[in-house]
């Protein structure tokens, strides 16, 4: 079933000389080949290439695997990865086709929603669990995109967390906590 959906976050973004694409996809994990394919397909039918995208992934263990890498024993997918590839280069196209004057800000601040999952257990030996004062990364980077009129196009937050809120009791497709974070 579906909790919630998993989406290709994308801001391409041109200063009259380069243009650039900023991609945050809800998956897990790709494998260097997966990526090198991808941008190679990318480039034969749109021309970006692949210093030009920077595609990171949000992490959750609520989706799909895309091309299982054969150190994992997941069954291969392939129309999924199939899915996943044809629905970035079309998001690629549209992001690049909506360009638009803007100006960019940047900015750091702090959020305390994540903890170390390193708990240490009476016996001093550590497990998955939950840490409080373990340490952590407390800091949230922000790049703001806004139109000449002050509108905002788009509100990019780095920020480290394990997507893994839901809990191992969760068999359900979702974008987790990242998800949630960027819909908001």
């Amino acid at each position: 079933g579906i909790h919630d959906n998993l989406y290709h976050r994308i801001v391409a973004m041109d200063d009259g000389k380069t243009q650039f694409f900023l991609v945050s996809t809800d998956i897990l994990v790709f494998p260097p080949y997966f990526y090198d394919e991808f941008c190679k397909e990318l480039e034969k039918e749109t021309g970006i290439e692949a210093g030009q995208v920077w595609w990171t992934v949000t992490h959750t263990h609520s989706a799909p695997e895309v091309s299982s890498p054969d150190r994992y024993t997941h069954v291969k997918n392939p129309e999924y990865t199939k899915w996943v590839k044809d629905a970035l280069i079309e998001g690629l196209r549209e992001a690049r086709s909506k360009l638009e004057p803007a100006r960019l800000g940047v900015g750091i601040g702090t959020s305390l929603a994540n903890i170390n999952r390193r708990e240490m257990t009476a016996d001093g030996q550590y497990q998955l669990g939950a840490n409080p004062e373990g340490p952590v990364d407390r800091q949230i980077g922000l790049i703001r995109l806004e139109r000449l009129d002050g509108s905002l196009v788009a509100l990019i937050a780095n920020y480290a967390m394990h997507a893994t809120v839901l809990g191992e009791q969760n068999s359900l497709i979702s974008a987790d906590a990242p998800g949630l974070v960027a819909e908001y």
